[in-house]
């Protein structure tokens, strides 16, 4: 029997993880999908962190995850650009990168709000009303009130959270939405600096790299292929908010596994 190809997996900057059955060929497929998660707002407002710091510590606990063996890594949105970081940092430590998969990685220039934020925030509302999803629509509105308060701060909020960390740890017991939206922020504001600089001068990523995006992203494309030369793209259907939910992630799950064939089926993946 053949034994079980080892995948990581890195989260948006959200954090979390799909159903992992999306990256196996069905039942049979002995894919061993591993979740590496990232440390939270606590780690990223502490001296001495960096996006660098970051990407050294994916990388040494993706080493302890995989001892051995070739490394093949999946980064659903901002953890596609770390895959492409760690993936660097894993090839100069002598490590064979058997892939990498980006799913909708958009570049990202600044922390701020993407231009258009206030329609799709409006388009997502109105989903989750049509679909009378009302629990779900709360949440998300409790989650933008949060997300509004937090980008008040601006460049003032890893000092603030800095300086109230134990009241706001009360507050996050209370609420969980307020934790995970204060990681995710900080989380991008930490990367964002880090994520416009490397493709000023980009370096190849020498392995074989496969992006799937959604329409809304291709123009990304060309920036992808300035840091991974022997790139392969695939379009996927849905938009970035939606494109993991039951009506997308059956055509995801279809692409995946054909664009990812040769992760099972190279002699390499049994090594």
């Amino acid at each position: 029997m053949k034994p079980p190809v080892p995948i990581i997996f890195l989260s948006g900057a959200g954090g979390g993880a799909p159903d992992l059955r999306l990256f196996r060929d069905g039942a049979g497929d002995p894919t061993r999908v591993e979740v590496i998660g990232y440390p939270g707002w606590r780690r990223y407002v502490s001296e001495g962190c960096s996006a660098d710091s970051l990407i050294d510590d994916l990388a040494a606990e993706i080493a302890l995850t995989i001892p051995t063996g070739p490394i093949r890594i999946v980064g659903f949105s901002i953890g596609g650009h770390f895959g492409y970081a760690v993936a660097r940092r894993l090839l100069a430590q002598g490590r064979d990168i058997a892939g990498l998969c980006a799913i909708d990685s958009t570049m990202i220039e600044s922390s701020g709000p993407s231009a258009g934020w206030r329609g799709r925030a409006l388009e997502q509302a109105l989903e989750l009303l049509g679909g009378l999803r009302f629990g779900h629509l709360a949440r998300f509105m409790r989650s933008k009130f949060w997300r509004a308060l937090l980008r008040a701060l601006g460049d003032r909020l890893p000092a603030t959270a800095r300086r109230y960390a134990a009241s706001l740890s009360l507050v996050c017991r209370c609420d969980p939405i307020l934790e995970h939206e204060l990681s995710m922020r900080l989380l991008i504001r930490l990367a964002a600096p880090w994520m416009a600089s490397l493709d000023r001068n980009p370096v190849a990523l020498n392995a074989p790299v496969i992006l799937l995006r959604t329409g809304l992203a291709a123009n990304d494309d060309e920036a992808w292929r300035r840091r991974c030369p022997n790139i392969e793209i695939f379009e996927i259907s849905g938009k970035h908010h939606n494109m993991l939910q039951s009506g997308n992630l059956g055509k995801l799950h279809e692409v995946f596994i054909r664009a990812t064939r040769s992760w099972r089926e190279s002699p390499m993946a049994w090594q």
